[in-house]
């Protein structure tokens, strides 16, 4: 999940703060405006807006599509007729004989109709992957929104530390004035105060990077990122049971039809190259000259499949249908697998919703109280500091699990094909559970 993939790229220990009480916008009006002087920040549902306008991953989607529908039109061609004219007898003292004739082809077997249906399950085909590629694509958008956001709230985060610990610093000064403290409290506290703002210099570096991978899959023009929104405090609607989010995931996932498709294609391409052993028919018609006389002709002409009857190109289409219907199997297994999986993150999220949801107001508290303690005397200053990183451990936490929480859902809802209701920013049909009979 996204904690996974985000654990490596940020500390534990400073992660940002969520603000509990956000609500996530899904529908807003243009973020980024070259007459606005201050851009408001990026929420998810920008992000996705913006990145199905004009982002490079929707637009290689579209790409691809037209790609795959241009090679399936390319087999599916009818053939073109053939006009000839032809003047013999020339340089020689005969009368030239003028020939004019029309060559049509045609399909006797079959193959033809065989080509029509299986276009038609190629465009099928090509349409269910390009619908898989832009659900993919608002997923790889939705993790980058999530990055950008934990490392601009870290960077938050490190900048209150610091501050904090300027304050800190500023009373143990007094405090060493007057003789209340040693020497070597005086320079811990500056010592804690210098580390933390370099480590805010490596946080805003974090950030600029992230924020610098989201513009790109956004397409934002050149120009000051205007930052993102804080992660809203996930809403984390009732999932359908495990036996029904994969029977959904199933019938919903555009994997699995364009799997489908491609077997009806393979079977209609094997069905073409085994009637092609019969080749095309052409009739033939015309005009003949002949001594100042004007005759007609016909004729008709056909291969005779003696050496060649086509066995390899038959052989490659039964290797073909057999692959595609090898593929379908496995992405039925994929595809119920995945929702399993994605099913069993989201009741573990939805579990932990109750006490990871106060995370990020009980370590302020700590903070809090930690700093009226110590000011009153009453702490010391290894009982702040340690109090500093609980409360950052805990905001930390708290945005880990909304994270997590918000992508556990994006994929649920990914892994089944359909919204868990209609707030979801996924570009998905609401789920409803079919009826069982009786």
């Amino acid at each position: 999940m996204i904690g996974a993939y985000l654990g490596p790229m940020f500390s534990p220990r400073v992660m940002p703060v969520v603000a509990l009480g956000c609500s996530l916008v899904l529908a807003a009006p243009a973020v980024v405006r070259a007459q606005d002087p201050v851009p408001r920040p990026i929420d998810l549902a920008d992000a996705l807006r913006l990145a199905r306008q004009a982002g490079p991953l929707r637009q290689v989607a579209d790409a691809r599509r037209q790609i795959g529908l241009g090679r399936v039109t390319e087999t599916n061609q009818w053939a073109n007729p053939s006009i000839e004219w032809r003047r013999e007898n020339l340089g020689s003292t005969l009368l030239p004989d003028i020939f004019a004739t029309v060559y049509l082809p045609i399909d006797v077997s079959g193959k033809r109709l065989a080509q029509r249906q299986a276009a038609a399950a190629g465009r099928d085909r090509v349409a269910r992957e390009a619908e898989a590629d832009r659900r993919t694509a608002d997923l790889e958008v939705a993790r980058a929104w999530m990055r950008a956001t934990v490392a601009q709230g870290h960077a938050a985060i490190i900048g209150d530390q610091v501050e904090a610990l300027r304050e800190i610093a500023r009373v143990d000064a007094e405090r060493l004035k007057e003789g209340q403290v040693s020497e070597a409290v005086g320079l811990r506290t500056s010592l804690e105060a210098d580390r933390a703002r370099v480590a805010l210099v490596a946080a805003r570096r974090e950030a600029n990077e992230a924020h610098a991978a989201l513009a790109r899959l956004l397409a934002l023009p050149d120009g000051p990122f205007p930052g993102t929104a804080p992660i809203a405090t996930p809403v984390l609607p009732a999932a359908p049971d495990s036996v029904a989010a994969r029977h959904a995931a199933l019938a919903a996932r555009p994997e699995l039809q364009a799997r489908e498709a491609a077997v009806q294609e393979a079977q209609r391409r094997l069905a073409v190259e085994r009637r092609a052993v019969l080749g095309e028919v052409q009739l033939q018609g015309g005009t003949k000259e002949t001594s100042g006389f004007m005759t007609g002709q016909v004729g008709l002409a056909m291969p005779m499949p003696l050496f060649n009857r086509n066995t390899g190109a038959r052989q490659r289409a039964a290797g073909e249908y057999h692959e595609a219907r090898l593929l379908r199997d496995d992405m039925r297994v994929v595809v119920s697998a995945a929702a399993a999986s994605a099913w069993a993150n989201y009741q573990q999220v939805q579990r932990a919703a109750a006490d990871a949801a106060t995370f990020d107001a009980r370590g302020r508290e700590v903070a809090r109280i930690a700093r009226l303690s110590y000011r009153e005397g009453h702490a010391t200053l290894t009982e702040l500091l340690e109090a500093e990183r609980a409360a950052a451990d805990a905001r930390q936490a708290h945005l880990r699990w909304a994270a997590d929480a918000w992508m556990a859902r994006l994929e649920l809802e990914r892994a089944i094909g359909a919204r868990l209701d209609a707030d979801s920013p996924l570009d998905l049909p609401i789920y409803s559970p079919q009826p069982t009979g009786r």
